[in-house]
């Protein structure tokens, strides 16, 4: 999978590498469509809709995009405001859907729902076929829906698997990081004492806290791909070696979903 959004200002680049490459099509694409916009003032747009597709197949030289990571947002981005119009949202943006997929340019449709809140409410109009969302050993609110989600047969992609950085190699030991470093600020504290309880309490040795990340991201079977973001050709190297399929035992997810049960979230 390759995430993108024409928000970033980098497809350009990316359409620059794909246009010739010889294994473009063995390529899936997930891309943001944020319908309705902050300044919609609620409303579904589907010509708006239609224009993400069509110009990101376009400057991805793509075919078909796999899945769409649909984001609604308002302006102040706020359940009260948001989570009353997903029904009338969801309905036209379904109509919509279905017709791009029929003309085979789309897969699947997905919810980035931003809050745990708005999660539900979205999953329970049966508009999407999962969902995206931010998760790792720290972030854990998303995993509530992992088990209605999964009799349903949804699926779910994972963002930030290294919560910002924190859980890597380069910035687990704290007393080691180099002055300015981002993590060293108060903010971070709790994650960190969180970051000492999951070492001490799962019933896994943690020598990699980069390896150990991706490998918890993808213990349950529901995670369909993990969205993270890599630098270096080392550092594909390293994820792909971690993603091997040598996951720790499904208990260790149950452990640290009843740890953040109990500690509730980290805010960074």
């Amino acid at each position: 999978f390759i995430h993108s959004s024409y928000e970033y200002g980098t497809r350009w680049a990316v359409g620059q590498v794909l246009k010739d490459h010889p294994k473009r099509g063995e390529l899936h694409h997930i891309i943001k469509v944020p319908v309705p916009d902050f300044n919609d003032g609620g409303l579904f747009d589907a010509a708006k809709f239609r224009l993400r597709v069509e110009e990101t197949l376009r400057d991805l030289h793509a075919e078909r995009i796999a899945v769409l990571q649909h984001l609604h947002r308002e302006r102040p981005n706020e359940d009260g405001r948001r989570i009353p119009q997903i029904p009338a949202v969801c309905e036209v943006m379904l109509e919509t859907f279905e017709k791009l997929r029929d003309e085979g340019k789309v897969g699947y449709l997905t919810t980035f729902p931003y809050s745990p809140g708005f999660a539900p409410e979205a999953l329970k109009t049966n508009a999407f076929s999962g969902m995206v969302a931010y998760y790792n050993p720290i972030e854990m609110e998303m995993a509530e829906y992992f088990p209605s989600m999964q009799v349903k047969g949804e699926g779910f992609f994972c963002i930030r698997p290294f919560m910002g950085g924190l859980l890597t190699d380069r910035r687990a030991v704290r007393s080691q990081l180099p002055e300015g470093d981002r993590c060293l600020a108060e903010n971070w504290n709790a994650a960190y004492e969180r970051m000492a309880l999951l070492q001490e309490t799962l019933n896994v040795e943690i020598t990699s806290w980069t390896s150990f990340a991706i490998q918890f991201s993808l213990i349950h079977p529901i995670v369909t791909s993990l969205i993270v973001g890599l630098n270096t050709p080392e550092q594909v190297d390293g994820i792909l070696d971690a993603a091997d399929g040598n996951y720790p035992d499904r208990a260790v997810f149950d452990q640290a979903l009843d740890l953040f049960r109990k500690h509730g979230m980290v805010e960074s």
